[in-house]
Formats: structure tokens, C-alpha cells, sequence
């Protein structure tokens, strides 16, 4: 089994980081973090890809069983899950592939870029997200395809977890540098440094 956590990473911070390390433990893998270059779904990032995925690796250098994956930022392109997890089949093979999402980005898969095929590429490991409970139609797919055991087949199975997640978001982290705060406690040391080496997040006066 091998795991993958997207993100834009704008900063990378302690709550990702967090959610990698549960999902490591849980699934008794390595998680890649790979960083969305180019986010379809939401605003451009505040820092450019090559600011955020310099963040990026300086944060797995530290933390053992996880590393910086740089497949969407290589392709080019809208950064969408599909395309990034048939880039990962082809190059990991036939084995166990998950790729971990909290609830909130959950909810909201039937509007995803060809979500059937996301399940026929891997697996989904769902993290808790603070107020994001699964409703609607993605609680029916979860009850559907949930499955403990996602080691046993290649794809197509969805397990949540149950550890919650820290209450640590990108945009209260860059709030906060904008407004001349401290957001070290948030981050990662090597990643602090080097926002303020490069004066990221300041707000324009």
C-alpha cells in the first residue's frame, strides 16, 4: 500500500502533517504529499507553485515515512485527482493505492472531475474535518464502498477515520502573518524560516 495526500499547501502547516501521520499509522504505509500546482476548484494560490513546493519539502524532510511528491507540478495543467491518480497507477503498478481527502472535499465528490473513475483508479481513506460531517449522496457512496481492509485489493474502497484532525486551516495560517502575528506554533520550523526569509504572506502596505 502507498498513500497520497493533495493539497495546494499555501502554506504547508501543522494540520497537514498531522493528517499524514494518521493516515501512515493507520494504513501502516508511506504518504507522499503531492502538491497541487495548479488547484481547479478554488482561487490561485497566494504563493507560486515553486514557493509552496520548496515549503513542501522542507516540511517532509523532517517527518520520517513522509515525503514531497511533485507528479501534478511535472505534468502541468488543472490539478485534477483522476489525472494525477492514473499518472500514479503507471508509475506504482497494479498494488493497493489510496489517496486521503477530508470529509468536507468528500461531500463534495459527485462533483469531481470523473469521480467513478477516482474509485476505479484507488482507494479513498476520509479524514474528519472540524463541522464536516458526511451527508447526503456521499454518505450513501461511503456506505456503499466502505471497507476496513483496503490493503486487500488494488481500489474502489472507502475507509473514514475517526481521529480527528487538528483545527489548523492555510488561510487562518496567512491571516495571521498578514496581520504581523506569530504563526510559528502552526507550522513547521524550516517552514517558518523560510516564509520569513522570503517575506511571504506579508500584507502589501
Amino acid at each position: 500500500m502507498i498513500a497520497f495526500l493533495g493539497g495546494t499547501f499555501d502554506p504547508v502547516h501543522n494540520g497537514h502533517l498531522h493528517a499524514a501521520r494518521v493516515a501512515a499509522q493507520a494504513l501502516s504505509c508511506p504518504v507522499r504529499l503531492v502538491l497541487s500546482a495548479q488547484p481547479p476548484h478554488r482561487s490561485q494560490p497566494e504563493a507560486n507553485a515553486q514557493r509552496r513546493w520548496a515549503m513542501l519539502e522542507l516540511a517532509c524532510a523532517a517527518q520520517a515515512g513522509l515525503d514531497a511528491d511533485d507528479v501534478e507540478l511535472r505534468r502541468g495543467g488543472p490539478s485534477y485527482t483522476v489525472d494525477t491518480l492514473k499518472a500514479l497507477r503507471l508509475r506504482h503498478g497494479d498494488g493497493p493505492l489510496s489517496w486521503i481527502v477530508g470529509t468536507d472535499a468528500f461531500n463534495e465528490i459527485h462533483a469531481w472531475r470523473h469521480w467513478r473513475s477516482v474509485l476505479d483508479l484507488g482507494h479513498l481513506l476520509v479524514l474528519p474535518r472540524p463541522g464536516a460531517e458526511l451527508r447526503g449522496a456521499a454518505l450513501n457512496l461511503y456506505l456503499d464502498r466502505r471497507c476496513p481492509d483496503l490493503e486487500q485489493r488494488p481500489a474502489g474502497g472507502i475507509r473514514l477515520l475517526e481521529e480527528p484532525m487538528l483545527p489548523v486551516s492555510a488561510s487562518a495560517v496567512r491571516a495571521l502573518i498578514a496581520e504581523g502575528g506569530d504563526a510559528g506554533h502552526l507550522l513547521p520550523d524550516g517552514v517558518t524560516n523560510y516564509i520569513s526569509r522570503h517575506g511571504l504572506y506579508v500584507r502589501s502596505v
